[in-house]
């Protein structure tokens, strides 16, 4: 089954306020931009060429498809921060590295990462199934209450109570985070096994999720591709099913 998405090169206009800040200046500010599919997971911003503040485009690197710019605001500099394309359905329009500016704002809230796509959606639902995570051999969390995180596009997730987890087999690992736009930060345990094995990786947990991933608030993730995961008694039943 096909992932539900748009293909990558999919565009659309959308009627949203979109800023960028570097520097302590405004370097866009869109009524209309333009979401783009560069690949089929995630969509990010494109800009027309009145939307962006021409002044701070400097140092100009000419390409045969787009010319590249850094961003200079008083003496401050974000290398190669924007691309403007030369050609295709897209040619004029101008695209801002994520990472290269100091803030963005979807009218007045502040975004992370990339935007959310408006064609994925989550669904959490409370189970009875009893689940049991082992690595290698080493049962590291055990429940009858677990919650199914439903994503689009993506395997089911099953989401365990810190209380129903062997806590004392975790660490914290602060040289490891990710960000979800709709699920919001996620900070990482290193598993330690009573061997001395260290695993990293491999557990996950959303301090303060987003209101549509509340549901998971408190709970441990488990990569199940890389554990045993035991689904009412059965090695290795964990749901894998991808939602559309």
């Amino acid at each position: 089954m096909p992932v539900p998405f748009p293909p990558a090169g999919h565009s659309e206009d959308v009627w949203r306020r979109v800023r960028a800040i570097f520097n302590g200046q405004m370097v866009v500010d869109a009524n209309v931009p333009k979401l783009v599919w560069e690949h089929s997971y995630f969509p990010i911003y494109y800009f027309q060429s009145a939307d962006i503040r021409s002044e701070y485009l400097t140092n100009k690197q000419t390409g045969e498809d787009a010319d590249i710019y850094d961003l200079t605001i008083n003496g401050k500099s974000s290398p190669s921060a924007v691309k403007q394309f030369k050609s295709g359905d897209l040619k004029g329009y101008f695209k801002i590295e994520s990472g290269k500016v100091d803030a963005w704002f979807e009218e007045d809230e502040r975004i992370f990462g990339h935007p959310k796509d408006p064609y994925k959606r989550i669904i959490i639902l409370q189970s009875s199934k009893k689940v049991q995570i082992e690595i290698d051999g080493v049962e590291v969390a055990s429940t009858s209450r677990p919650k199914l995180l439903y994503e689009t596009g993506l395997p089911v997730r099953i989401y365990i109570p810190h209380t129903d987890v062997r806590l004392d087999l975790l660490e914290d690992d602060v040289d490891r985070t990710s960000y979800c736009p709709v699920k919001g930060d996620a900070s990482y345990y290193v598993v330690k096994l009573p061997n001395g094995d260290r695993k990293h990786g491999l557990a996950w947990w959303y301090k303060t999720p987003k209101i549509e991933s509340a549901g998971i608030e408190g709970h441990v993730a488990f990569y199940d591709e890389k554990v045993d995961v035991r689904v009412d008694g059965v090695l290795n039943q964990r749901p894998t099913t991808k939602f559309s």
